[in-house]
């Protein structure tokens, strides 16, 4: 069997320059079910919030729609997980494990470098915060944001990935 590749592996040195990284093959599971089978398993119910950690977190994504993130390869146990958690209830989980890479930026300017294609206020000062998550645009690829107390995830579909490193490398306001 072939080995997964991901999306940005030749793109190394640029991710580091913009002091991020590729989390590569990260474990994602989306998930829809009622709101009430959903705090159950301790899913967040406001909007464009995340429970859980770094390791494994819940992302809410809509009013009956989330998605599990947890370490990477670990997408089919995950699954299995969520399934038997939820048996017996109108449901779906479906692994998208591949439909998105996450990038994950660190350091302080990591707010202003993506405030440079995202229409989102970013600014901690403005309510961005740990714990939130939100999708939008980062120029013009459809992504998904989550923040972290020292780190912000980006996840962003593959054949969109070098069009986002392309457009962090343009200088701030070009």
């Amino acid at each position: 069997m072939a080995e997964a590749r991901s999306p940005l592996a030749h793109r190394t040195a640029d991710l580091a320059g913009l002091d991020a990284v590729e989390v590569a093959h990260l474990a994602q599971v989306d998930v829809r079910c009622a709101p009430d089978d959903a705090a159950r398993l301790g899913f967040p119910l406001e909007p464009n919030t995340v429970t859980g950690d770094p390791v494994r977190g819940m992302l809410w994504l809509g009013p009956d729609e989330w998605l599990v993130v947890a370490a990477p390869d670990t997408e089919a146990a995950l699954a299995a997980e969520l399934e038997a958690a939820l048996a017996g209830t109108h449901h779906s989980v479906v692994d998208v494990t591949s439909n998105r890479t996450v990038i994950e930026f660190g350091g302080a300017e990591r707010w202003r470098l993506l405030a440079g294609g995202c229409p989102i206020d970013l600014d901690p000062a403005g309510g961005w915060c740990p714990g939130l998550c939100a999708q939008t645009l980062y120029g013009r690829a459809q992504v998904l944001l989550q923040e972290f107390e020292a780190a912000t995830r980006m996840f962003v579909r593959p054949s969109f990935a070098d069009y986002v490193v392309d457009r962090l490398l343009l200088p701030v306001g070009a």
